[in-house]
């Protein structure tokens, strides 16, 4: 409930942060992409409310640089590490910055999986259908020491996914469900 806190999460649709804001216990900051601050009444609110923009597709550095205060401020702040949403529902490739924040900091991860916002007034039907919310048990991440650090950020990274990818239905885990190994 309090002090610093890195929050993971599978990305499904511009509905997740609101879920997240209501869902947690604790006021949360998010990453959110820097278009998003243009927006005239949504955008105002992201900077009255302090979160983070972020320039998708590039090396944000002084976004992680306001990641890395924030947590060191003892803050909780909310990353979607896939960066962006699927329109399949599935998980995608995630990027190693959030890795990068949780090895520089060694703060506490939290890891959530979600679904069923991506439903959400899809159709007059379903306007509010159901959303189920699991989280994870909290850990600390260590950047292994027998890699180069990029191959330990990308280590950190797969195993922050495949913690979230477990919690979520296995058609919905995408790039992150288990592979069988072939009988031998």
């Amino acid at each position: 409930m309090k002090g610093p806190l890195l929050i993971i999460a599978n990305h499904l649709s511009w509905y997740d942060p609101i879920l997240m804001g209501v869902v947690l216990p604790r006021r949360v900051w998010f990453f959110t992409k820097i278009e998003i601050f243009r927006w005239p009444i949504v955008g105002l609110l992201c900077r009255l409310t302090g979160q983070v923009p972020v320039n998708r597709g590039a090396h944000d550095r002084a976004a992680l640089e306001k990641g890395f205060a924030y947590l060191h401020e003892g803050k909780a702040l909310m990353v979607f590490p896939e960066g962006t949403v699927e329109k399949q529902e599935r998980m995608i490739p995630a990027h190693t910055g959030t890795a990068m924040l949780a090895v520089r900091t060694g703060v506490t991860v939290l890891p959530i999986a979600h679904y069923g916002t991506r439903r959400i007034l899809r159709s007059f039907r379903t306007w509010f259908p159901n959303v189920y919310v699991k989280i994870g048990k909290p850990y600390i991440p260590i950047l292994p020491s027998d890699v180069s650090r990029k191959a330990g950020l990308q280590f950190i990274t797969e195993d922050m996914m495949t913690r979230i990818a477990e919690m979520l239905p296995e058609e919905q885990r995408g790039l992150y469900a288990k592979v069988d190994p072939p009988n031998a």
